[in-house]
């Protein structure tokens, strides 16, 4: 039989040890996944991005985006084949 001396830890000590470093490993790997999920990342911070009356009202910044997008893609065209400009 061994005798318990000050510097070696009981079978409870042993036991609470492992758990918590059981709890630390697994803290630690949940926050590896999270770093590792890039898509749900960039959805956060696309939402933390966009202004409140964005995201109740998408439709007409939408609709204003892509105005903006054909009329430059117009206005090249024009521009590319010599007819303005």
């Amino acid at each position: 039989m061994t005798r318990e001396t000050p510097q070696t830890p009981g079978p409870d000590e042993l036991r609470r040890e492992a758990a918590r470093k059981r709890q630390e490993l697994g803290d630690t790997i949940e926050q590896l996944m999270a770093k590792a999920d890039v898509k749900s990342r960039a959805v956060h911070l696309v939402h933390d991005k966009t202004p409140e009356p964005v995201r109740r009202h998408p439709g007409p910044v939408l609709a204003a985006a892509a105005a903006v997008i054909v009329a430059g893609v117009v206005l090249w065209q024009l521009r590319r084949t010599g007819k303005w400009g």
